[in-house]
C-alpha cells in the first residue's frame, strides 16, 4: 500500500491547521495537530526512554524551532477531507472534531490510524486502509467485537462504523473510553488476569480439536511450511505441529476467543479498569489464555530485547515457573503461522528477527517438556 497516495485521498492542504510531521528510526510516521497536542500525543505509543520523553515534552517545547531541528519535526498544513469529516462528524455526534495520524509499522499491513478527538476528550479512533486483506481483517473485527458486546464482554471497543468509504479506501471507526489520564501497562497484572478470565467467560465453547480455528493455522502453517526460513526451521515447527496434531486428534477441547495481539500498546487502564483495542487478528476458538504467553514475548523481545536464550534462562528461573511449555508451545506455532502467511516468506527487518526467535525458542523448550 502506498501511504503518501492514501493520506492525498484523507487529507487536504490549508494554511489554517497546522500539524507536525515526524518519524523515528524503524520509519514510522506520525502527523500531530498544534492545538490540543497532549491530548493528540495519545497516540504516539512508544516503549523507549527517548520516545517517552518525547511524548511528554513537545507538546510543551514544540515552539522552539531547534526542537523541532533536533526532532526533524516538520510543519505541514493541512485538515481533513470534508467528505471524511462529515462522516466522522456524524458517526461521533460532534461537530469540530480534531485529528493526529499515525502511518503505520512498515509491513505488509500497513495502515493508517487515525484518533478523533474534541478539544481535550478523545472521541474513538478510525483506521483507514486501500488492502482488501486488511479490508477482511476489519470485518472481522467487527464480527468479533459484535459477539463479545452480546455476550457481554466490557472492556474493548464498540464498532460503529466499517466498510468502504469512497472507492477502494476501507474504514473501521470505532470508540474508545481513553483519557488523558490513561496509562499503557508495561507489566502483567491483576488486571490483564481479570481481562482475560471475563474472556473466556463471554467466548468458550466445547469442540473437537479439528473444528477449531487454532487447527485451521495449524494446517495453514503445515501446508504453508516451505515459505519458513531454512530448512532447519521446516523441520523444528513440522515436528511441533505433528505433536499436536497427534496429542489432541480428535479430542472435545474447551477453546475461548484470542485476541492475537494482546500487547501493552493494544490496551490501557483508567480508573482501575482495563481497555483493550485492535482485534482484527482475532480467533474465536483458540486453547485457554494464549494471549498471556503473546504479551510477555512481545515485551521481551520489544521492551526487553530479549533474545532466544534470555527466554529459555527466564523459564528455567523460578520467576518463569508460570509458563507451561506445552501451552507456550501453542502459542508459538500460532505466531510462526501467522507471520509466515502474512509475509509469505519475505522476512525482513524486525519480522525476520523475530520469526529466528519464535523458531529457537520453540526448539527449546522441547528440552524442558
Amino acid at each position: 500500500m502506498n501511504i503518501s497516495t492514501l493520506l492525498t485521498k484523507i487529507l487536504e492542504q490549508t494554511q489554517t491547521n497546522t500539524l507536525y510531521r515526524f518519524a523515528n528510526a524503524d520509519g514510522k510516521i506520525w502527523l500531530m495537530p498544534k492545538r490540543h497536542m497532549r491530548t493528540a500525543m495519545n497516540l504516539y505509543q512508544p516503549s523507549g526512554r527517548n520516545g517517552k520523553l518525547l511524548k511528554v515534552m513537545f507538546p510543551i517545547l514544540h515552539e522552539i524551532p531547534m526542537v523541532r531541528k533536533v526532532l526533524h519535526a516538520e510543519k505541514v498544513g493541512c485538515n481533513l477531507n470534508l467528505r471524511l469529516r462529515a462522516l466522522l462528524e456524524s458517526v461521533f455526534g460532534c461537530k469540530d472534531i480534531e485529528f493526529s495520524l499515525f502511518c503505520g509499522t512498515p509491513c505488509v499491513h500497513q495502515k493508517l490510524t487515525m484518533q478523533i478527538s474534541k478539544e481535550d476528550r478523545i472521541l474513538g479512533y478510525c483506521k483507514i486502509t486501500e488492502n482488501k486483506e486488511i479490508a477482511l481483517l476489519f470485518d472481522r473485527e467487527a464480527e468479533m467485537l459484535n459477539r463479545l458486546h452480546d455476550n457481554g464482554m466490557t472492556g474493548i471497543p464498540r464498532c460503529m462504523f466499517q466498510g468502504e468509504w469512497e472507492e477502494g479506501v476501507y474504514l473501521f471507526v470505532q470508540s474508545t473510553t481513553k483519557t488523558n489520564s490513561s496509562k499503557m501497562q508495561h507489566r502483567w497484572t491483576r488486571l490483564h488476569e481479570d481481562f482475560l478470565e471475563r474472556l473466556k467467560q463471554a467466548s468458550k465453547t466445547q469442540l473437537i480439536f479439528e473444528q477449531s480455528d487454532y487447527y485451521q493455522t495449524l494446517c495453514h502453517l503445515k501446508e504453508h511450511i516451505d515459505w519458513l526460513p531454512g530448512q532447519q526451521a521446516q523441520a523444528i515447527v513440522t515436528k511441533a505441529i505433528h505433536e499436536v496434531m497427534e496429542a489432541y486428534r480428535d479430542k472435545p477441547c474447551v477453546f475461548m476467543a484470542y485476541h492475537a495481539d494482546f500487547t501493552p500498546w493494544n490496551m490501557f487502564t483508567e480508573r482501575g479498569k482495563m481497555f483493550v483495542f485492535d482485534w482484527e487478528y482475532a480467533q474465536n476458538s483458540y486453547p485457554l489464555m494464549l494471549d498471556h504467553y503473546h504479551f510477555f514475548t512481545q515485551v521481551a523481545i520489544f521492551e526487553r530485547h530479549w533474545g532466544a536464550k534470555d527466554i529459555a534462562d527466564y523459564m528455567s528461573k523460578e520467576a518463569g515457573k508460570w509458563i507451561n511449555t506445552k501451552d507456550y508451545r501453542l502459542y508459538l506455532l500460532d505466531i510462526i503461522s501467522r507471520f509466515n502467511m502474512r509475509e509469505k516468506g519475505n522476512f525482513r527487518g524486525d519480522v525476520a528477527r523475530t520469526m529466528n526467535i519464535w523458531i529457537s525458542v520453540l526448539y527449546g523448550i522441547r528440552r524442558l517438556d
